[in-house]
């Protein structure tokens, strides 16, 4: 298991002079390690709500009130999503965007280890062909009991790498369950000893 390791960088090229934290880690960063159900990205998308429009030459359909939608284990619940799709000119593949707001917008999934990671947010934005989550505005990001913060967090759904920034010198919170860190400890050690057993048996065999 790999060691959770955040660095801070300033951005000093921006005016509202934000700070980054980026999480190295393979897992859902600053949380429990955990594998995305990669079988949700093969299935396909259902979109419900209460009223639903469409701008036929824009290539926008809205769906509003009690707006609920899934993928395999992912869900997205909102007041308002606003889907703006396009084509490939190129490939001919269609790239969809879904923009989700609510008070909080809720995206859900569930891991293949059982975990369910939530974020939520007055926006979210979603790219399911690059796997990209970004939420803003009272930004949350929990798992496992354990909860990041910030003004804004994009998350990959695929490589499951974080990253949040706040803006106007606020800082990123970062909340860490003393189980989830007694959890992260054990699994190392495990981990440690599983590759100290194996040195051995090889030094046997030879």
């Amino acid at each position: 298991m790999n060691v959770l390791s955040i660095k801070k960088l300033m951005k000093t090229n921006l005016s509202l002079n934000m700070f980054y934290v980026l999480a190295l880690s393979c897992s859902v960063s600053l949380l429990t390690p955990a594998v995305a159900a990669d079988k949700d990205f093969a299935q396909e998308i259902t979109i419900k709500s209460q009223r639903q429009a469409a701008d036929l030459k824009n290539k926008i359909a809205s769906y509003l009130d009690d707006v609920s939608i899934r993928q395999g284990s992912i869900s997205i619940t909102a007041d308002i999503v606003k889907v703006f799709s396009r084509v490939d000119k190129k490939t001919g593949e269609k790239n969809d965007t879904y923009v989700a707001k609510g008070q909080p917008a809720i995206f859900q999934q569930t891991l293949e280890d059982g975990n369910l990671i939530s974020l939520q947010a007055d926006e979210i934005t979603y790219h399911p062909m690059t796997y990209t989550i970004t939420i803003s505005g009272n930004a949350i990001v929990k798992q496992a009991g354990s909860e990041v913060s910030g003004s804004e967090i994009t998350y990959n759904t695929l490589s499951e790498r974080l990253e949040a920034k706040s803006a106007n010198n606020q800082s990123v919170t970062t909340v860490l369950q003393p189980t989830v860190l007694k959890k992260q400890k054990e699994s190392h050690e495990k981990s440690q000893a599983e590759k100290s057993a194996k040195k051995e048996g090889e030094s046997i065999d030879e």
